[in-house]
């Protein structure tokens, strides 16, 4: 005979039990309910979502001479091509729309290539670069660049040397 030993013990649920509240009914679907309504509060849009002039400029290229990205130049005419798309962002315009707008206007001059991005970031960070400050970079590139060759000649010599005596 199979007998089912029950735990009389307050607290301690059998298998299958639902958790019950002080009035005897479940609440798991209270907390189905609360978990619901934490996750669409979490997903709901807030203004950290707001389209940004940075956002915007870093897409396009600087209308004057310089090799600079939109968002990094901060010359008379990147101020007021920020300044434009500014006014276009209070006016509930998309990242695309303002784009387009300064494509269709200033034409591909406007678009930002994947080089002009390199040279426009390289120049951003060596323009204040000096002659002297040239010369200790390549020095200490020509320096690191040898040191890594006799590295690996000597690693290689040496296991080729082991390889032959054997």
């Amino acid at each position: 005979m199979n007998k089912e030993i029950r735990s009389q013990e307050p607290g301690v649920k059998r298998k299958g039990e639902r958790e019950k509240g002080r009035n005897g009914e479940n609440y798991s679907p209270i907390r189905f309910l609360f978990v619901l309504l934490l996750t669409a509060y979490c997903l709901l849009p807030t203004s950290s979502y707001a389209l940004t002039v940075q956002e915007v400029a870093e897409d396009l290229a600087c209308p004057c001479e310089c090799p600079l990205v939109l968002e990094d130049c901060n010359m008379s005419c990147g101020l007021d091509w920020k300044d434009q798309i500014g006014q276009m962002i209070s006016q509930g315009k998309t990242k695309e729309e303002i784009i387009k707008y300064f494509i269709d206007k200033y034409g591909d001059d406007a678009k930002i290539t994947p080089m002009q991005r390199i040279r426009g970031k390289f120049f951003k960070y060596t323009r204040a670069f000096d002659t002297i400050d040239w010369v200790i970079f390549w020095t200490v590139a020509g320096i690191w660049l040898a040191s890594l060759f006799i590295g690996v000649y000597l690693i290689t010599r040496r296991f080729l040397a082991k390889k032959g005596a054997m």
